[in-house]
């Protein structure tokens, strides 16, 4: 049986590097509100989200549920269905859409010094530098 798992330990604080993370990976089309309810195929398991995707909108990857990401105290954490997560997302979702928001990040850093951002890869671990 399939359940929402809530991911507290990695949020995302900034909202425009999230929604640009997310469109890197593959996710452009985006729910943007307050306390939205997901949808699952198990209604027993209602949660709420305040940034979703919709998996009406994402027809190609055949999730189960809606993905959200649930504004807290901290930031945004992820809300996901675990079977969408191990079978359909992958179970390196969390760490890849976290690398995507970090450089992000880095590349909004590097525009503002008007530097460039330097990628590089040492082993499994990416340093990401501003030049400037």
């Amino acid at each position: 049986m399939s359940k929402y798992m809530t991911f507290e330990s990695q949020s995302f604080a900034n909202k425009e590097l999230l929604l640009e993370a997310l469109s890197e990976i593959g996710f452009n089309t985006v729910t943007q509100g307050k306390d939205m309810p997901l949808a699952g195929w198990d209604k027993r398991d209602a949660r709420t989200a305040d940034i979703i995707i919709r998996r009406k909108d994402t027809k190609a990857h055949n999730f189960l549920a809606d993905i959200g990401f649930q504004k807290t105290s901290s930031g945004y954490v992820a809300v996901i269905d675990d079977m969408d997560l191990n079978y359909r997302l992958g179970p390196d979702f969390i760490v890849r859409l976290q690398n995507n928001y970090h450089e992000a990040a880095a590349r909004k850093m590097a525009k503002k010094l008007n530097g460039t951002l330097v990628k590089k890869r040492i082993g499994k671990t990416i340093k990401i530098r501003v030049k400037f």
